[in-house]
């Protein structure tokens, strides 16, 4: 009962058993700790939690108990509540406790200190909250996953390139963002209805996780748009991956029972070259993006368009561009879901940026990349498919390429305002030549060939290489980039090599087979 004193009397003695028992039914652990951090007692309940018997338990330190990352905080607990000189209570902290099997244990531990004949004890409460645990976990999990396709929604994305901005601008290192798009997804879906658009939407995401590299992660970022993080990647790197995507996507959605034919729009933006905070790097793969999607899907977008180009100009190179495409596509010229002029586009660009070039040069190598092997139109089918050496004869017709595709180019040449043309067919005509002059069909040396040009021969004959033919397998890369460096000064630029062997040799490059 009370008195007026505030102390509690009891009608009866409490004895030591009675208080064993009350301390062994308790719902949490309890440990009695010395001064010094040693445990005087331990109830039944704290063995369930540890594993540990209590004989093990008693005389040892409590901290030996719990995680190496969390003692120095218990010690600096016990310090405080030691200086105290009253009655002290600490709020609890969550911790992880390893048991006896060496299992991790979410616990939460309370202190308070007890006053006995002059000498101070420490009287913990340990309580399991590993469901606690669990549940919040799942929870932030349902947060951050988008429910019908169970991959990270939108509100992740933007906390994770928050998280990739501060990294990238703390360590100097660039990574890439990835805008995707579903092209003819509304009208599929219009089609056949929202039960099988969802379906198509898992299939997507299922083929966009496949295509991630380690420590690349994808994202619904709304609607049928989703979005890629790639951290440690250069440009060159994302496009690779991005050009990958679309095409092994395309050859999966080409259903023509259901009447699907669904691709790919893509934009890709780099830091720090694209954006210098998270708006500006979205902001330009979103833009690039929808560029893509203008110009009908099934596209990698990760250049901006430049502004002196006329619209017939752009439609032009545009229209060029898709049929030494599909050439190249038709006759397997390239590897890996890349044809080989998108595989050389992507690299000399890079090098390009590396080399400090102007923009209407970096605009220039990028259309004449991808026409640099149009003249290729003329040749038979049968030399692309040949598994023996071709004859000498055959390597002549080859070598007439670059002379044809200066004719395809000069035809447009002829009847356009706009010089770009005129630059794209010195280019195309000059990527065979060397710098020693050993090369076709003008056989020009050093300066007399356009930078332009150079960075493309070494590209070109790189992703040759690289690619796997019909009369032998795809070079590793280590062994391309050797044959590569013993005709640098001679054959290729010795600079635009060292940019070369440094771009495939810096980022992380995973190769596909």
């Amino acid at each position: 009962m009370g008195n007026d004193s505030g102390k509690l009397d009891f009608l009866f003695p409490i004895s030591n058993s009675t208080l064993n028992n009350f301390l062994n039914i308790c719902s949490s652990g309890v440990v009695f700790l010395t001064e010094d951090g040693n445990a005087l007692y331990a109830n039944k309940k704290i063995e369930k939690i540890l594993g540990y018997s209590r004989g093990e338990i008693i005389n040892n330190p409590l901290d030996m108990f719990i995680t190496t990352r969390d003692r120095p905080k218990l010690a600096s607990t016990l310090k405080i509540i030691t200086r105290s000189h009253e009655t002290y209570a600490e709020a609890p902290f969550d911790t992880t406790a390893i048991n006896k099997n060496g299992e991790k244990i979410p616990v939460s531990i309370s202190y308070n200190i007890i006053q006995e004949n002059g000498k101070k004890l420490f009287l913990c409460l340990i309580d399991d909250i590993s469901s606690h645990v669990s549940l919040q976990k799942k929870l932030y999990q349902q947060a951050i996953t988008d429910p019908l396709t169970n991959i990270f929604n939108r509100r992740h994305f933007d906390k994770k390139m928050s998280q990739e901005f501060t990294r990238a601008k703390r360590y100097g290192r660039s990574f890439s963002v990835i805008i995707i798009d579903i092209d003819g997804f509304k009208a599929a879906n219009d089609i056949h209805g929202h039960s099988f658009g969802d379906q198509m939407l898992i299939k997507a995401s299922k083929i966009f996780d496949c295509v991630l590299r380690e420590g690349d992660s994808i994202y619904r970022y709304g609607g049928d748009e989703f979005a890629m993080l790639l951290p440690e990647t250069t440009k060159e790197g994302s496009i690779d991956v991005a050009e990958r995507l679309k095409n092994i996507f395309a050859s999966d959605f080409s259903n023509n029972k259901n009447r699907i034919h669904l691709s790919l729009s893509i934009g890709v933006a780099s830091y720090p070259e694209d954006g210098k905070d998270e708006k500006g790097l979205i902001g330009a793969a979103d833009q690039r993006m929808y560029y893509s999607k203008e110009r009908g899907g099934n596209m990698v977008t990760a250049y901006d368009e430049l502004d002196y180009l006329g619209d017939n100009t752009c439609q032009t190179l545009h229209s060029l561009i898709s049929i030494a495409n599909l050439m190249e596509t038709k006759r397997g010229i390239g590897s890996n879901g890349l044809n080989h002029s998108q595989g050389i586009r992507t690299l000399s660009i890079e090098i390009a940026h590396r080399l400090n070039m102007a923009d209407d040069k970096i605009a220039l190598i990028e259309q004449a990349s991808m026409l640099h092997d149009i003249g290729f139109i003329s040749m038979p089918t049968y030399v692309f498919e040949k598994k023996e050496n071709l004859s000498e004869i055959e390597h002549n017709e080859i070598k007439k390429h670059t002379l044809v595709g200066e004719e395809i180019i000069d035809m447009f040449a002829r009847n356009n305002q706009n010089n770009e043309f005129s630059h794209i067919k010195q280019i195309i005509g000059q990527h065979h030549e060397r710098l020693d002059g050993s090369g076709y069909p003008r056989g020009l040396k050093a300066q007399q060939i356009r930078p332009e040009a150079r960075i493309i021969a070494v590209t070109d004959v790189y992703n040759a290489m690289r690619s796997k033919r019909p009369y032998r397998d795809a070079f590793p890369r280590q062994k391309a980039l050797e044959e590569i460096k013993t005709l640098s000064g001679t054959h290729f630029d010795s600079e635009i090599v060292d940019h070369l062997i440094d771009i495939e040799s810096s980022h992380d490059h995973k190769d596909f087979y």
